[in-house]
């Protein structure tokens, strides 16, 4: 309890600092940054699991209270853009870990596993499957996961034209409404987790509070302030995974990692933008949806930056969804494949 309090005011510190200085995205990334600076000063950064189910359900309720009528609408250009997103993933896929084979000499399995853009936790279990050196997998997942979050507001701010309007949304006032929004969508959570439907956590508040939106038994969105929160918890346990490296090793990785989140930032940033011009969408739109970060960190982000949540979350959601449903047969594959031993019967394999 102590840790994770602890957590909170080094998250809320470090939020408010970034904010204070006008940086995009703030709570997350400031929070992020305060809790890596924590974690190698040997201070200790704690989150419980019941902290992060709260901060996932209310990332859920809000992306689904920002769908309307006018997104159902919008949504007829989606399924074009989400098969060029999932090009888009495999070419990362590909790209990295010709890098890492080819420029760091590391071995095919750590090479491909490091490459995979989210579904960190299953990604990892895989590997575990597998003689991946799981330090570097995990690390290099984390590190891009590290500069996505800290670079990638700054980048889509520049990117996005200085007269785009921004999104606004209108909040729920009554308090009823909000008890009736938080009770359905938290119990959705629970019954698809209960399930094992992929993220179920945040896809059912998702679809629970859209559908209360979209059937007119609430009106507007969730009221934004719980977002803080949200952010806060959610950069403090991108920071807290740092604590199971050396400042030695982090530094070490940072160059591999760097590189590894360049090659797929101009991945995304080539298929967001075949993606914007076919779809007729804005450029920093789709970058933030094609954005091989978390499915959590990009859809908050997109609240942070004034964007359509629910596109973002959508493709998001479908990217991670997709993964964890694929990856454990397209791995096996493409290992035994290039004739790597992998363990029978773990997920799929």
């Amino acid at each position: 309890m102590r840790d994770t309090a602890i957590g909170l005011l080094i998250g809320i510190a470090g939020g408010l600092a970034f904010w204070a200085f006008g940086i995009p995205a703030p709570w997350l990334a400031g929070s992020m940054m305060a809790a890596i600076i924590a974690v190698f000063s040997g201070v200790k950064v704690g989150m419980p699991d019941w902290l992060r189910t709260v901060a996932f359900i209310f990332l859920g309720i809000q992306t689904g209270t920002a769908v309307s009528w006018d997104t159902v609408d919008r949504a007829v250009h989606w399924p074009l853009s989400i098969a060029f997103l999932c090009l888009t993933v495999v070419a990362v896929t590909w790209a990295c870990t010709v890098y890492y084979v080819r420029r760091s000499n590391w071995d095919p399995a750590t090479a491909l596993f490091a490459s995979l853009p989210g579904a960190l936790s299953l990604t990892l279990l895989l590997a575990s499957s597998t003689k991946a050196d799981m330090r570097r997998v995990t690390i290099a997942q984390c590190i891009r996961l590290f500069f996505l979050v800290a670079a990638l507001p700054s980048v889509i701010t520049w990117l996005r034209p200085h007269d785009e309007v921004a999104l606004t949304l209108s909040q729920i006032g009554g308090v009823w409404d909000i008890l009736l929004l938080v009770a359905v969508s938290t119990a959705a959570g629970f019954a698809l987790e209960w399930l094992k439907v992929p993220a179920g956590l945040m896809l059912g508040p998702m679809l629970a509070s859209a559908g209360l939106e979209l059937s007119g038994l609430i009106a507007g969105a969730a009221p934004m302030s719980i977002l803080i929160p949200a952010n806060v918890v959610l950069g403090v346990m991108i920071g807290a995974r740092f604590a199971h490296f050396t400042f030695t090793e982090f530094r070490e990785a940072l160059v591999e990692g760097f590189s590894g989140f360049l090659i797929a930032l101009v991945i995304a940033m080539a298929g967001a933008g075949v993606a914007a011009y076919f779809s007729q969408l804005p450029f920093a739109l789709t970058l933030l949806a094609f954005s091989p970060g978390g499915l959590d960190a990009m859809t908050i982000m997109a609240f942070s930056l004034n964007l359509d949540p629910a596109y973002v979350g959508a493709h998001q959601m479908a990217r991670y969804i997709g993964l964890a449903l694929l990856m454990p047969t397209a791995t096996a594959y493409v290992l035994r494949r290039i004739g790597v031993p992998v363990v029978a019967g773990k997920e799929g394999w």
